[in-house]
């Protein structure tokens, strides 16, 4: 039986750079190109933000809390408003550690003082992939769940809603006026298309994600 599986084990995640000092991004970049993971700087907010409109894949960034066009906690707002999901770490000065305090509460995975140290950096940029692989993992799983649901008819979809309501084939079959051996023949329909074993994997398949889930109760 097929199932959703993630796609990105064998994709590196892009760490984004953006500090408006470019001796800084130089520092950062030859560091982790030191221990072979990937960058990629920028000098203002701005022009991050353009090249992650086009960016497709895992990623976090590190930025600097104080920069003349955007601050940092600007920039991490209008990225949560923008939908991205990406591991922030904030570079800061000693005297920024309230505001570095207000980053992470607002979802941050660290904040590093400047001159910072390279193993905290580096081990701080480690803990950043590793959730930004499981949050691409996350919705590469879900796309993959959506596109399946996609492909059922709209039967197939209204006997879907029994299932996720737990409903049994009987009292689905009365909600649709249909016989119970048609709404077992959608239902074998549905799971082999959603590449689910069993009614049990069905529904938690697509009731952990809220929106794969609202998706099919539409």
């Amino acid at each position: 039986m097929e199932r959703v599986v993630s796609a990105s084990a064998g994709i590196p995640v892009q760490v984004f750079l953006v500090d408006d000092e470019v001796g800084v991004t130089d520092a950062l970049s030859w560091l982790l190109e030191s221990v072979k993971i990937p960058s990629r700087a920028f000098h203002s907010a701005s022009a991050f933000l353009s090249a992650l409109d086009r960016f497709d894949g895992p990623a976090c960034a590190v930025l600097d809390l104080r920069m003349p066009e955007m601050s940092g906690l600007e920039l991490q707002q209008r990225l949560a408003e923008a939908g991205h999901d990406l591991p922030l770490i904030f570079l800061t000065a000693h005297g920024d550690v309230p505001a570095a305090v207000h980053a992470m509460q607002a979802g941050a995975v660290d904040f590093v003082q400047k001159p910072f140290n390279p193993n905290a950096f580096l081990a701080s940029v480690r803990r950043a992939i590793q959730q930004a692989r499981k949050r691409y993992e996350a919705r590469t799983a879900d796309r993959e769940l959506l596109r399946r649901i996609a492909q059922l008819s709209a039967r197939e979809v209204e006997v879907l809603r029994g299932l996720l309501d737990g409903r049994t084939s009987k009292e689905i079959a009365r909600s649709l006026a249909i016989s119970p051996k048609t709404v077992d023949v959608h239902r074998a329909n549905v799971m082999r298309k959603m590449g689910a074993a069993t009614s049990a994997e069905l529904v938690r398949m697509v009731g952990r994600a809220p929106g794969v889930s609202s998706a099919a109760r539409r």
